[in-house]
């Protein structure tokens, strides 16, 4: 069979458009995905008390979604949610609706909870996560915390038996 040039335009012109179409159809149904990056920073590095966690949520879709709940996962996977009752314990207040390129932040108060997390050590790795009015989970990269030292007059309480291990 002699080489046809017009045969061989055709082929390409198909792998073309078949290329174009699927890319097309991937952009569009992202486009309709929720989109949201966690992220948790000390507060230190937010310019607030350094015993705090900063957890923030940004809308990177073009999606909107409700914000109900943010909190921490402690080292062994249990969630502490903050509640909205906490004073400023939200910027802005929970729940909150967020549309394309919006933020919220959370405040986990590290000296409230220091006597739960204390059981891991001086230096704990955390999780911030927020949730949607879905129930879907949205969680941020570990960090590495250390946690406020407790004044020298000042002991902590352990029950008989328990082990505790100083990181």
């Amino acid at each position: 069979m002699p080489f046809d040039p017009n045969e061989w335009i055709f082929e390409i012109m198909a792998i073309y458009a078949a290329i174009i179409s699927t890319f097309t159809l991937y952009y569009f149904l992202s486009q309709s995905r929720i989109n949201v990056r966690v992220t948790a920073q000390h507060g230190e590095e937010a310019g607030i008390d350094r015993h705090m966690l900063v957890i923030t949520a940004v809308n990177n879709g073009k999606k909107p979604l409700t914000v109900t709940i943010f909190g921490v996962i402690a080292p062994e996977g249990k969630r502490i949610v903050v509640p909205n009752s906490e004073g400023a314990s939200s910027n802005p207040p929970l729940p909150i609706r967020l549309k394309e390129g919006q933020a919220c932040a959370g405040y986990f108060d590290l000296e409230k909870n220091f006597s739960y997390l204390y059981q891991y050590g001086k230096t704990v790795v955390l999780q911030g996560f927020f949730i949607d009015a879905e129930k879907r989970d949205y969680i941020s990269e570990p960090i590495e915390v250390v946690l406020p030292t407790l004044p020298d007059n000042v002991k902590v309480l352990m029950r008989p038996g328990e082990l505790r291990v100083d990181k």
